[in-house]
């Protein structure tokens, strides 16, 4: 089997309300839907959504990418591709080609994408809600929400406010709507100095938290080290987390109990799943995220997540439902904490033509 062409549509999906994050408000999704069309008939589909905190360049970088990568994947095996791409290309672009040649070796061989991934994937992932609703009441209502929806699991996001009094309360309030059995996690978005992040989690760490995430800025290693040595409350890292090498240096920082995984700033899956592997043999935990993907990468991410072992901490799968519309035909749904994989094979999942059609803002192909 190889490849015969490659067509890429470019999408903008509103969000149902603004999610607000230590960064800025985030109102809208702008990413990328690639095919691989093959000889064998079989269309293997990639998402590239950038992260939103990189804003329109992130998305322009993709666009003026996507091209130039013709000539790396046309006429070739999809399961050569991940060899053949340049290694500077924008890692949610390198996302979305791994993504769609799994997805086209999977559905040309008649299994999920996550069984060439492992040997035994799981065939459902627990996930966390999220919150990021910056005033108290909205929060705890988003936290009753949550819990009577049957999540295991919520993420909070803080580092939104200057004053600690406040966030004590928000996080306080919401820690009595979810009750002690519903595991509590926050993500200050790299927002704290150290010595802020220190004191503000000290002051937190009465809430019961699974773990505090990205609690100041990336690229400070020692800083995040010290924080975990002095708070005693575990650590997670996002932003520090691009690939296999990044994730060594890390753990070697002692940096973090937990490494969240991002398919599109990790680019390749199989890379991805390299960093989960190093996490589990330095004794420290993966935990899988979209960064607010449409349903194409949500589904990725979830053959990612199925790969984890059982016991794995709850991934950030559930982020659906902050979309007002999305591209696939029957989108995952989240039922009592749990996203479940797709039973078809490759990603399990449809586009849907006319919805990208209404918010498609560009389009492009190439063939051999």
């Amino acid at each position: 089997m190889k490849v015969t062409g490659l067509s890429w549509t470019a999408f903008c999906l509103p969000l149902t309300a603004p999610f607000h994050t230590a960064g800025g408000p985030v109102t809208s999704r702008e990413g990328l839907v690639v095919r691989l069309l093959t000889d064998a008939g079989i269309t293997g589909l990639g998402e590239a959504s950038p992260h939103p905190t990189l804003g329109r360049p992130g998305f322009h970088e993709v666009m003026a990418a996507i091209p130039g990568i013709a000539t790396s994947v046309l006429g070739a095996d999809p399961a050569s591709i991940g060899r053949r791409l340049p290694q500077d290309i924008p890692p949610a672009l390198a996302c979305a080609i791994s993504t769609a040649s799994l997805d086209a070796a999977s559905r040309s061989r008649g299994i999920p994408l996550a069984q060439l991934l492992t040997d035994r994937p799981r065939s459902e992932v627990p996930v966390n809600a999220t919150i990021a609703a910056d005033q108290e009441a909205d929060a705890s209502a988003q936290a009753t929400a949550a819990r009577e929806a049957w999540y295991s699991c919520v993420k909070l996001k803080v580092g939104m406010t200057q004053d600690i009094e406040a966030e004590r309360r928000r996080v306080a309030a919401v820690r009595r709507a979810l009750g002690p059995s519903v595991k509590l996690r926050l993500d200050a978005n790299g927002a704290w100095t150290v010595a802020d992040a220190i004191h503000s989690i000290r002051c937190l760490a009465g809430q019961a938290l699974e773990y505090v995430e990205q609690p100041v800025a990336p690229g400070n290693l020692a800083g995040m080290a010290r924080v975990r040595h002095d708070t005693g409350v575990p650590i997670a890292t996002d932003e520090d987390v691009a690939d296999p090498e990044s994730a060594r240096q890390v753990l070697h920082a002692g940096a973090a109990d937990v490494l969240v995984i991002k398919p599109m700033v990790a680019g390749d899956l199989r890379s991805a799943v390299k960093i989960a592997t190093i996490a589990a043999e330095a004794g420290a935990s993966s935990v899988v995220t979209t960064t607010i993907d449409a349903g194409i990468g949500t589904a990725a991410a979830l053959h990612l997540a199925a790969t984890l072992p059982e016991g794995s901490p709850a991934c950030g799968l559930a982020t659906s439902s902050l979309l007002a519309a999305d591209i696939i035909a029957g989108p995952l749904e989240v039922h009592r904490g749990l996203l479940v994989l797709p039973r078809g094979p490759g990603l399990g999942v449809e586009l849907n033509e006319r919805a990208l059609a209404r918010y498609a803002t560009a389009s492009g192909e190439a063939t051999l």
